[in-house]
């Protein structure tokens, strides 16, 4: 196979795009796994484009690397595509409507429409912001509740694991998040561990956050999905909509007067994988009804195209 790609990050989320058109029948998984290698294009995630077939601008099917295998959403993905749309010749392939001052793109993806705006000015897109609706569904459907990991207070949303990284001291002292040393690793893996047993064994969707902001946010975070391969994402999309979840539920947000009559607006650090510090920030303006997060957007500060090219497979 020969395969054109576009590949890149938002926050070092990185990001690698391919085109249904030019993957024979069969070969989806196999060809987006295959780029996402370091030794290939080096990823986290794969999108595959497609024509709509759901009333949409586009569609795409997600790879991640750790799990080796399809998903319902990434948040990155779609940061990305907003910027590669109206940025490069990836908008005009696909067909896409790019307008100034706004460029409005519906992604059809598995958990369902995702609506992509992008502020556009002089054919350069400054900001761009998801409709992660579609998401926070799933997230409901799969269920959110509390639970105790050796003792460690801990919330699953949806597949996500979300870890309050002082309560996690609290029990293990030793831990470093600012240094990620091999003992703190293994501490988080443990508990990672107990909680795919208990709830989603095959996926490894994690976000660790604390309330120690250092450039200007309201808290930090990081996504160590998968540190026994050293997948560690210093910026998730699904995991900033799923840690903001979480604190609705808990109520942390309305205790630190970050939550308003209809929702709540949070400012993320992050950025600085493999460790909880970092200097990016993301937006995430959550609805709120009836108790409940019913609607989610998010914005990065950081959003880069770092090459296309073709690679033979």
């Amino acid at each position: 196979m020969q395969l054109d790609y576009l590949k890149g990050h938002m926050g070092n989320n990185v990001i690698i795009f391919l085109y249904g058109d030019q993957i024979p029948e069969g070969r989806e998984l196999e060809a987006a796994v295959e780029v996402l290698q370091p030794h290939r294009v080096a990823g986290h995630e794969t999108g595959i484009l497609y024509p709509p077939v759901r009333g949409g601008d586009l569609m795409v099917k997600i790879v991640g690397f750790t799990s080796r295998a399809f998903i319902t959403a990434c948040g990155g993905l779609t940061q990305v595509l907003g910027k590669a749309a109206v940025e490069t010749g990836l908008g005009r392939r696909c067909r896409l409507p790019i307008r100034e001052p706004e460029t409005r793109i519906t992604l059809e993806t598995d958990a369902g429409p995702v609506p992509i705006t992008a502020e556009v000015v002089a054919g350069e897109a400054r900001r761009v912001w998801t409709d992660m609706g579609a998401f926070v569904r799933e997230c409901y459907r799969l269920g959110v509740s509390q639970l105790e990991l050796q003792g460690v207070p801990a919330i699953k949303v949806g597949k996500f694991l979300v870890l309050h990284g002082d309560e996690v001291k609290r029990h293990y002292p030793e831990a470093d998040f600012e240094t990620m040393p091999a003992r703190t690793q293994k501490i988080l893996l443990g508990l990672q561990d107990l909680f795919k047993r208990q709830t989603f064994p095959n996926y490894h969707d994690f976000a660790l956050y604390d309330w120690h902001p250092q450039s200007g946010g309201d808290l930090r975070v990081l996504f160590p999905h998968n540190l026994a391969t050293g997948h560690v994402e210093p910026a998730c999309g699904t995991g900033f909509v799923a840690t903001g979840i979480g604190l609705w539920e808990l109520g942390h947000l309305r205790r630190r007067g970050l939550a308003h009559e209809q929702g709540a607006r949070v400012r993320y650090e992050c950025g600085g994988a493999p460790v909880l510090v970092g200097p990016d920030l993301a937006s995430l303006e959550l609805t709120c009804a009836d108790g409940r997060v019913v609607g989610a957007a998010f914005s990065h500060s950081v959003i880069e195209i770092m090459e296309e090219g073709r690679v033979m497979l």
